[in-house]
């Protein structure tokens, strides 16, 4: 029997049940006010299960795995350029886990959350949706904001994530969805429909490759291994890109970004003078490039880092203080992190980090294999269609091959760990 938060006295369960139901709200605002309520919440979770003695939460094996993740980053910041520096940047990482934690406890006492975050998912895609083609097509979204040359950022203003957003959030809301059964409602399978075609749509406008390919991947593992929805979803995506020829027929420019500028910046084409490249970019598209001249470049510094401290890396959040340095400082090669989740284990932490994490990534990129399998061959299911949805989230977050954020960032790693909760509360809990 499901025990309800709000007949309880217990204050700190509420705050962290609306701050849970915000969060949709909250990534939009900025990172500022999102990692705050993240904050918020494992502070007081931590409060909630030391109160209450609710330490299976901690000693299961999915929280000993992360535990071990944690010692390495204190490992290895010991053994960093700047041991004070890297300790600072990791010593409050664990909070991640533990906000996923607390999804998972109030998921085992209020189901309810599920269905107010369907809510809050559905009122911010819808505006999201209208706010990204008022921007496509008038040039500046409903406050005056600008696109950026030929890219949308909505609600975002200048920070270039709609499309991180969205596709992220996606397979999330997704798994909501079919928690709820929401097939069932004409209506809403209707509304979801236009949804989903309004979100994939509008990623691609957005400009954002990397995003359009963890949309589309997640989507194609779905339609894979999933029993239901299937339909939904093939129906979703041919209408999603019948959209996008229409769009590409009468604005090509909206390609110019994911099409052609990812050609001519692989070195595959030479640079046409209607792709928005500058003087450097041109000069230097000589030879195949991975991704990009800067991602090449990014990924070329971080290896001769790794070269150097191979065991434990540079430390943890060193690749912004060490890549100035002559020696590492390639054209265009310096940035605040090197644009891939492993490289960046490979330079900040050395063997030890990269190993740790490729780890992780086989695991779970084989437990869908083997899903696959015996959904096909022996027609045993290993995963819920509610659980693949959740995997397909937590999958194109640790994909290898794919430009992404960096590995500290707070944003970035709140939409990581959100879906962990759920995917926790699916283990574990009995229903």
């Amino acid at each position: 029997m499901i025990n309800t938060l709000f007949s309880k006295k217990d204050y700190s369960e509420k705050i962290i049940y609306y701050l849970l139901v915000l969060l949709p709200i909250t990534l939009v605002s900025g990172p500022f006010l999102s990692d705050l309520s993240v904050t918020i919440i494992s502070i007081l979770f931590i409060k909630i299960s030391y109160s209450k003695k609710l330490f299976f939460y901690y000693q299961n094996k999915y929280s000993k795995i992360f535990g071990l993740f944690i010692i390495i980053l204190i490992v290895t910041s010991f053994f960093s350029l700047d041991p004070i520096i890297s300790f600072k940047k990791v010593i409050f990482f664990f909070r991640f886990w533990i906000f996923a934690l607390a999804v998972w406890y109030i998921l085992d006492h209020e189901n309810k959350l599920i269905k107010h975050l369907i809510i809050s998912f559905t009122l911010v895609f819808l505006i999201l949706i209208i706010d990204g083609y008022i921007q496509y097509f008038f040039k500046a979204n409903m406050f005056g904001w600008p696109m950026e040359g030929v890219r949308l950022s909505s609600m975002f203003k200048d920070e270039l994530i709609l499309g991180s957003y969205l596709s992220r959030m996606l397979p999330v809301f997704f798994a909501l969805l079919i928690f709820t059964k929401f097939d069932k409602k004409i209506y809403k399978y209707v509304l979801f429909f236009l949804i989903f075609v309004g979100v994939e749509t509008l990623i691609f406008l957005s400009g954002e490759r990397a995003a359009f390919f963890f949309v589309n991947a997640s989507s194609l593992m779905l339609i894979i291994t999933m029993k239901n929805y299937k339909i939904f979803r093939i129906f979703s995506i041919i209408t999603s890109v019948f959209l996008i020829f229409v769009l590409i027929n009468f604005y090509p420019e909206s390609k110019d970004r994911i099409i052609d500028k990812t050609i001519v910046q692989s070195g595959f084409e030479k640079s046409d003078t209607s792709i928005d490249l500058n003087k450097n970019e041109k000069t230097k598209l000589t030879q195949k490039y991975i991704f990009s001249i800067e991602h090449h470049n990014h990924y070329i510094s971080s290896l001769k880092m790794f070269r150097d401290n191979k065991v434990t890396g540079i430390g943890p959040r060193m690749f912004r203080f060490t890549c100035v340095k002559e020696k590492y400082n390639l054209w265009e090669g310096c940035s605040t992190h090197p644009h891939n989740t492993y490289v960046q284990l490979l330079a900040e932490t050395g063997l030890i980090g990269f190993i740790y994490g490729l780890i992780i990534f086989i695991i779970i990129f084989f437990s869908i294999i083997k899903h696959f399998v015996f959904k096909f061959f022996k027609n045993k299911i290993i995963f819920s269609d509610y659980q693949l949805c959740l995997l397909s989230a937590i999958m194109i977050s640790i994909w290898p091959f794919v430009p992404t954020g960096g590995l500290f960032n707070n944003w970035l790693n709140i939409i990581y760990f959100f879906p962990a909760g759920f995917y926790l509360n699916s283990v574990y809990s009995k229903k």
